[in-house]
């Protein structure tokens, strides 16, 4: 038992902020904020991010790498991508000396609440929560149902067999080589995938009855619900063109696509993507890491263009190029081949060889098995600022179109779906939570992770220091003065405050301070 031990010496605390001290080894964070001084553990639990480099605001510790917030208080969870608090220590200051008891280390209150009521809670029926989709957000509203509710039974729906697991492996960094299919590490953390109250059931869902609160699965089998959370993702558009049918085109939405993609291509050879999404740029940086030669071929000519803008778009295709990849502004209209793929026919009359063709042309929402629910004209499911989209029944991720900033919109990028999971759950719980997140999504290119705050449809003014590329460069997105979205690599820590300050109106003159811009 390690009971009291010396951290540091008080003189070298900190007034205000965090210090990461590793007594015994032990990693350590100190944060002292007013007159008090707390200690918790150092690295974040997602993914192992070290918290004294992020940002301590509005009472909040924010990760610097994903932006997972957790409260000065007692460590609790308050946005993901973690799904789980962080551990406390007491700690004291005892003359010239910081001293932390290594010895009980508490979970936040919140997390120790279920597991101290789940004996108490016995004598009444469990509450049966259902979640359809084995995703990012799934994941996060099973998490939080779990961590609200002592009595409950939480049945989570993923037609994958290895699901729940980190997605955002798949096109970062499987088709590099540097993480084999089955690495992609699993999403939920082992006290939580090991909780008898989930159930993961392995199928497919026919059909969600909202009105009968019924959940048919396509093995056959049906089960009702209290309340259900959709978060079914997306379904990748394909081309509809002669050929399509052949092998060794692919869309990269699993474990099993990236497994294909990795396994179709050696260095050397030659790959077509088709679309100049994120998730294709990010496919076409991993395979480029790997000697694969890459062409990108869209209509637009500009990467990017539409969630960055033509400007950002191309210094995007100037640092891929850079790397080796060729753009065409173009359109697949015919796939040759015997039984895979080998020759690409373009609209503008080129004619190219290759190995695997791989589609990012975007996505429909998954929203086939939703009975009465009134689905959007895209498929979608329109909800209120709680993500429910009829009494007892909350959509979440690809298909929600939610109320943000006087518009409804569909934002299809894996943060924000745990965002609104976690509001989702929170609902289901009784919590009456408002989603009143700022989006973000993280996107690497080159071994270069760059971050997007906010969401910006229009902007009439720009602001950029660096450019892609470069290994720090940030944009600022303006609207009559306001900052509306910040694009940004190499600023983790300003990136994690401003995660917190851009919930209230930001100028650019904060930002830029915030950024320390020139």
């Amino acid at each position: 038992m390690a009971g009291w031990i010396k951290a540091m010496d008080a003189a070298a605390l900190p007034a205000h902020g965090m210090k990461r001290v590793e007594p015994n080894g032990v990693p350590i964070l100190l944060v002292h904020s007013g007159e008090r001084l707390r200690a918790f553990g150092a690295d974040c639990p997602h993914a192992g991010a070290p918290l004294d480099e992020g940002a301590l605001c509005n009472g909040r510790i924010v990760c610097p790498w994903h932006k997972a917030t957790f409260e000065i208080e007692d460590g609790a969870l308050v946005e993901p991508p973690a799904l789980e608090g962080l551990a406390s220590y007491a700690v004291r200051v005892d003359g010239d000396q910081v001293l932390v008891n290594l010895d009980n280390a508490q979970r936040p209150a919140a997390e120790r609440k279920p597991a101290a009521n789940r004996a108490a809670s016995n004598a009444t029926p469990p509450r049966r929560f259902a979640i359809v989709g084995g995703g990012a957000a799934g994941a996060a509203v099973a998490a939080t149902l779990l961590e609200g509710d002592a009595n409950c039974e939480v049945t989570l729906y993923a037609a994958e067999p290895e699901a729940p697991y980190d997605r955002t492996c798949l096109s970062k960094f499987v088709p590099a080589g540097e993480m084999q299919p089955g690495e992609v590490p699993p999403i939920l953390p082992d006290a939580i995938a090991r909780d008898a109250r989930l159930h993961i059931e392995h199928a497919g869902v026919e059909q969600v009855d909202a009105r009968a609160k019924r959940i048919s699965s396509r093995d056959g089998r049906a089960a009702t619900y209290d309340a259900v959370a959709l978060a079914s993702g997306s379904v990748a558009q394909r081309p509809d063109v002669p050929g399509a049918e052949l092998g060794n085109i692919f869309t990269l939405r699993n474990v099993h696509d990236a497994g294909a993609i990795l396994h179709a291509l050696a260095p050397g050879e030659h790959a077509v993507i088709l679309g100049d999404s994120f998730i294709g740029l990010e496919t076409a940086s991993a395979l480029r890491k790997r000697g694969v030669d890459v062409t990108v071929v869209a209509p637009s000519g500009l990467p990017l263009q539409k969630p960055l803008g033509a400007r950002v778009g191309a210094r995007f295709r100037e640092w891929h190029e850079a790397h080796g990849v060729v753009f065409r502004r173009a359109k697949a209209v015919g796939f040759i081949g015997e039984n895979d793929v080998d020759t690409i026919e373009l609209d503008d009359g080129w004619t190219t060889r290759a190995k695997a063709v791989i589609v990012g042309m975007g996505v429909q929402p998954a929203t086939g098995f939703v009975g009465g629910i009134v689905l959007d004209d895209d498929g979608g499911l329109s909800v209120d600022n709680t993500m429910r989209a009829c009494p007892d029944v909350y959509a979440v991720g690809d298909i929600a179109r939610f109320p943000w900033g006087g518009k409804t919109l569909r934002i299809e990028h894996w943060r924000v779906a745990q965002q609104q999971a976690r509001v989702a759950a929170l609902n289901m719980l009784g919590r009456e939570t408002r989603y009143e997140g700022v989006p973000y999504f993280w996107t690497q290119h080159y071994d270069q992770r760059v971050d997007y705050l906010g969401h910006a449809a229009d902007w009439d003014d720009l602001v950029m220091q660096g450019k892609p590329g470069d290994a720090r460069f940030g944009v600022l997105y303006v609207r009559s003065g306001r900052v509306l979205a910040v694009l940004a690599c190499g600023y983790e820590r300003e990136t994690a405050e401003l995660s917190e300050r851009m919930r209230e109106r930001l100028s650019v003159d904060t930002a830029r301070d915030i950024l320390g811009f020139q």
